[in-house]
């Protein structure tokens, strides 16, 4: 199977510490914490590639890091963990978002706060693709498209929760998708529909034997980490394909929601070639995301004699 490259390991955390006494901070009052939930609109791997973040404690470099895609160090939603810190330290966090090998961000995003002794605050932090045409005042960052002010006030934060990454801002899984489904289509380069009982060529894959190109169009499932099983029955020949599992990463396709293309499914595995051909095949697919959401589709195809 082939389809655009996942990430090696989920960021479940950036580990962004605080600078020790060089920020201000000591030992005995050090028991603040903030957590930076990050999140996009934007598909990660497609519309945004690397992430470049710097954390500053009272005004003092306390970290600076880069996750990029291609490197399987990004995944999007993120927590960026700050900490710990005295009370009342100034937090600042400043994060670009680049595509591909531009030199310049497609989005960049400033975001502070003030850490509250006792407490772990949650500070929301959103690169939004309607703020790759902003510009803002110096003073300001751009968030939905609109410049405010970077910080917010602790009194304003919620405590954090590991459970806002379920409900947090996702380029697939929208307000707006409705119920997970899947839609099963063809293609290798790109998403073409596929009529129930359609006839579909095969092709001889690098290593052996011979598959099929499926696609998919996505709602109502996470951009990143979701896991794809693909299996599949010849019901003329009583005949069960073994099934694969692969975790994969969604493009988006504008008013079609999201999608992936290039899945080779091998249709021959135990079985010579030649008794495929001509055959009708049923396909089954099933997609769960990392909250849990699952969407299955089923699809049968004929072989191509």
């Amino acid at each position: 199977m082939t389809v655009p490259r996942a990430p090696g390991a989920l960021l479940a955390m950036l580990v962004l510490c605080a600078a020790g006494c060089a920020s201000g901070c000591a030992s005995e009052d050090a028991d603040a914490l903030v957590v930076v939930g990050l999140t996009t609109d934007m598909a990660v791997g497609f519309e945004l590639d690397r992430v470049e973040s710097t954390t500053k404690v009272d005004g003092v470099i306390a970290r600076v890091e880069s996750r990029s895609y291609g490197g399987g160090e990004l995944s999007l939603p993120a927590e960026l963990a700050v900490g710990p810190a005295h009370d009342g330290a100034e937090i600042a966090l400043t994060v670009a978002a680049f595509r591909g090998r531009e030199a310049s961000p497609v989005v960049t995003r400033r975001a502070a706060t003030r850490a509250v002794g006792g407490r772990t605050l949650l500070l929301p932090v959103s690169l939004d693709e309607a703020c790759s045409a902003a510009s803002c005042a110096a003073s300001a960052t751009c968030a939905e498209g609109a410049c405010v002010d970077p910080f917010i006030a602790p009194s304003a934060l919620a405590d954090h929760d590991p459970a806002w990454l379920a409900s947090a801002r996702d380029a697939c899984k929208t307000p707006s998708a409705g119920l997970p489904a899947i839609v099963v289509g063809q293609g290798e380069r790109a998403f073409a529909p596929l009529e129930d009982g359609e006839v579909v060529p095969i092709e001889a894959g690098p290593q052996g034997g011979h598959h099929v190109w499926l696609a998919l169009r996505v709602e109502g499932l996470r951009q990143m980490g979701s896991r794809l099983t693909v299996g599949g029955r010849f019901p003329e020949l009583a005949f069960e394909l073994l099934p694969f599992t692969s975790q994969i990463t969604l493009r988006k396709a504008g008013d079609a929601g999201c999608e992936i293309y290039g899945i080779r499914f091998q249709v021959d595995r135990g079985l010579p070639v030649e008794s495929v051909r001509g055959r009708a095949l049923d396909v089954e697919i099933a997609l769960e995301d990392p909250d849990g959401d699952v969407a299955t589709a089923a699809q049968r195809v004929v072989i191509s004699p």
